[in-house]
Parts: structure tokens; C-alpha cells; sequence
């Protein structure tokens, strides 16, 4: 989507996130989220430390709405464009 609407090359991850708020694609709330989230995963994924199976499960089950807002905006994102 950054590419396809010329918004230009992310130098890092986090510029990713920062030029999809600023085109009004990702909310500020959403944009931090998805930081957060990015970091989370990369505590699983490297095993970076101790990951304490019961607060991972916690988490999905208290922040799952984040995955479905995240959709929304960017659903509601490709409805405006594609006009």
C-alpha cells in the first residue's frame, strides 16, 4: 500500500507505520498498536527472553478487537482510494 500510493520507501520498519498515519491510512492510536504488536512478535519469534505462555494467551484474548480495527481502517483506507 506505502508503494502503490507513492508514498515512498520506509527507511525502517517504524517510517513504515509513520507515512501510513500521515496519508490518514492508519489512525495514531492504530499506528502505535501496531508498533507494539511488531515488537511483541519479535519477543516471540527470538525468543529474545522468557515468554510466559499464560500472559501470550491473556493478550489475545484482551486485545483481539485490535486485529479487527485494524482491518476496518484499512478496509475503510482501500474504500476511499478505490474511488
Amino acid at each position: 500500500m506505502v508503494i502503490g500510493l507513492r508514498l515512498g520507501l520506509p527507511a525502517e520498519e517504524d517510517d513504515l507505520f509513520e507515512k501510513l498515519e500521515q496519508a490518514r491510512i492508519l489512525s495514531s492510536p492504530m499506528k502505535t498498536s501496531l508498533r507494539n504488536m511488531r515488537g511483541f512478535r519479535n519477543i516471540l519469534v527470538h525468543e529474545y527472553g522468557d515468554v510466559d505462555d499464560p500472559m501470550v494467551y491473556e493478550l489475545l484474548h484482551s486485545r483481539i478487537r485490535d486485529f479487527e480495527d485494524f482491518e476496518r481502517e484499512i478496509l475503510g483506507a482501500l474504500n476511499t482510494v478505490s474511488r
